[in-house]
């Protein structure tokens, strides 16, 4: 139903002034704020040129992330009620606060609030071009759940859901967005929602220095036009046995890249799984660490596959036989094609394998890379083929000559595994 811009500016004025926000009319309003973080009236009207920063955290411009996001509701929703077709850029920028200062603050609706907050309401959606950064030269904060985000994601099914425009999470710590009975599937941060209809999909979303876990996922999502860029990001500890979730998952889209990462210890799912036209592998560590991983790497789509100087190691318990895992996931019900072009390049890779699995001794050895694109159009999606890997410079341990499924140096020792996090601290915003 519309919305006439009188009503709609009305509302939007007695919303404000129930979440801490005034218009340019109102500054005599009442503020109330979460009673955790009570600040000065907040100005809604921008306060600089473009992109617009809004600051978050004790005794800032705004004193919660929801409140921030009601700012962004007002910047990119039209008097219609529905989102603007070219919304101006944002920049948020969170300074770090004591434990449990952003626990649960993830939108109008969540829990932590004993009512709604905000007009429009705000949950997680970003229906405009954004950075989203712990304030630099900062411990990064920590933006949690309780421990589950069964009230926390109301509408929503991730703190933040990324929409038709570029996208950029930097120096964050995200922790606990998972449903509480154990097969939900929740995110940290969703991709691939097209947000905007009137505008074509042209996001590039990236994440740098950032920590993600105890999620059902840690990212997920993905959709054509949409890229994914991982940049020092260390992700551990996600899933939930149902085998639906996954470290990262990027569901589709264009181009996924790791770089220099570590993606460790998922709960019977992925440490990586990209159906993207092009997974790109750098610099890149996916260890299982003794947990109860699928594969390191799940490609199941082909695509053009390129490897640069990555680890990948899988755990007794794991929950798969193969470490990488290419094509052979027929996928044409679904709309998701066998991707043409389809090609694997591997220069630096490092392969290691316990001698068994424990939970499922019957599914046989275990693989190293497994390929199954020559395996026809039933098993892989119509207009499939096989496609011949180049890889040099792979090295295995664990492995037998019948299965590493590439040319490869045999190790007789098991390598020294690093494990330590890639983060670094981010000292100047970019």
């Amino acid at each position: 139903m519309a919305v006439s811009r009188r009503s709609f500016v009305t509302s939007a004025a007695l919303g404000l002034a129930g979440c801490g926000l005034t218009t340019a009319s109102d500054s005599e309003a009442t503020t109330i704020v979460p009673a955790a973080a009570r600040v000065r009236t907040v100005p809604a009207a921008p306060v600089g040129g473009h992109p617009e920063l809004l600051l978050v955290g004790p005794g800032k411009q705004y004193p919660s992330l929801t409140l921030a996001g009601c700012r962004l509701q007002q910047k990119w929703t039209a008097a219609s009620g529905q989102s603007v077709p070219d919304p101006q850029p944002a920049h948020i920028i969170i300074s770090p606060a004591e434990p449990g200062y952003y626990t649960n603050d993830s939108g109008s609706h969540s829990r932590r609030w004993p009512k709604m907050v905000g007009w429009p309401p705000y949950e997680g959606a970003l229906y405009g071009p954004i950075v989203i950064e712990g304030e630099p030269g900062k411990p990064p904060p920590v933006l949690d759940t309780d421990g589950y985000g069964d009230g926390v994601l109301y509408y929503q099914t991730g703190l933040f859901a990324t929409g038709n425009f570029d996208a950029t999470f930097r120096n964050l710590i995200f922790r606990g967005f998972r449903r509480q009975d154990g097969i939900g599937n929740y995110a940290a941060v969703r991709l691939g929602q097209k947000l905007t209809t009137s505008v074509p999909m042209q996001s590039h979303v990236l994440f740098e220095d950032c920590e993600i876990s105890q999620c059902d996922n840690a990212i997920m999502g993905g959709i054509s036009g949409q890229s994914l860029t991982l940049r020092r990001v260390y992700l551990h500890d996600n899933g939930n046995g149902s085998g639906r979730c996954h470290n990262v998952y990027f569901g589709g889209g264009d181009v996924f890249t790791m770089d220099n990462c570590l993606s460790t210890r998922c709960t019977i799912g992925h440490l990586a799984k990209s159906r993207a036209a092009k997974t790109v592998i750098l610099n890149t560590r996916l260890l299982g660490r003794g947990g109860t991983e699928s594969a390191c790497l799940d490609v199941p789509d082909a695509g053009v596959l390129s490897i640069t100087n990555a680890i990948m190691e899988k755990s007794p318990g794991t929950d798969a036989n193969w470490i990488v895992h290419y094509s052979g996931e027929n996928q044409d019900g679904n709309d998701i094609p066998f991707h043409v072009p389809s090609s694997v390049d591997i220069d630096g890779l490092v392969m290691v394998a316990p001698p068994r699995m424990i939970n499922h001794p019957s599914w046989g050895e275990i693989v190293g890379f497994s390929n199954q694109s020559g395996a026809g159009d039933a098993v892989c999606g119509k207009g499939s083929f096989l496609v011949r890997p180049n890889a040099k410079n792979v090295k295995a341990y664990g492995l037998k000559p019948a299965t590493v499924g590439l040319p490869c140096t045999f190790l007789p020792d098991p390598p020294k595994l690093d494990a330590a996090s890639p983060v670094k601290m981010v000292v100047a915003s970019r």
